[in-house]
C-alpha cells in the first residue's frame, strides 16, 4: 500500500540546506523530513496530552476556585522575590 504524499512550499534556503544535509549523509529528502516531522510530532504532543487530561478533570469535577490559584501564584511570587 502507497503512503500518502504530503506537499507545500519552503524557502530556496531551507532546500538548499535540506540538500547539503542530505549530501553529507547520504541520505534523500524524505528521510530528513519525515524524521524532522515525527521528532517535531513527539516534542509537541505532550500538549494535546495535557489539554485531554485538563478536560477529563474537568468533567469530573475536579476543578480549583480562582482565587485559589491567584493566591498560589502570588505566594510563588513572594518566595522567589525573597
Amino acid at each position: 500500500m502507497a503512503s500518502p504524499v504530503l506537499s507545500f512550499r519552503v524557502e530556496d534556503d531551507l532546500i538548499t540546506r535540506l540538500d547539503e544535509l542530505s549530501e553529507a549523509t547520504d541520505r534523500d529528502r524524505q528521510y530528513h523530513v519525515k524524521r524532522a516531522l515525527m521528532r517535531y510530532l513527539d516534542e509537541e504532543s505532550w500538549h494535546l496530552a495535557a489539554i485531554k487530561e485538563g478536560i477529563q478533570q474537568a468533567d469530573a469535577g475536579n476543578l480549583t476556585d480562582l482565587e485559589t490559584i491567584k493566591a498560589k501564584w502570588v505566594n510563588r511570587g513572594k518566595n522567589r522575590s525573597d
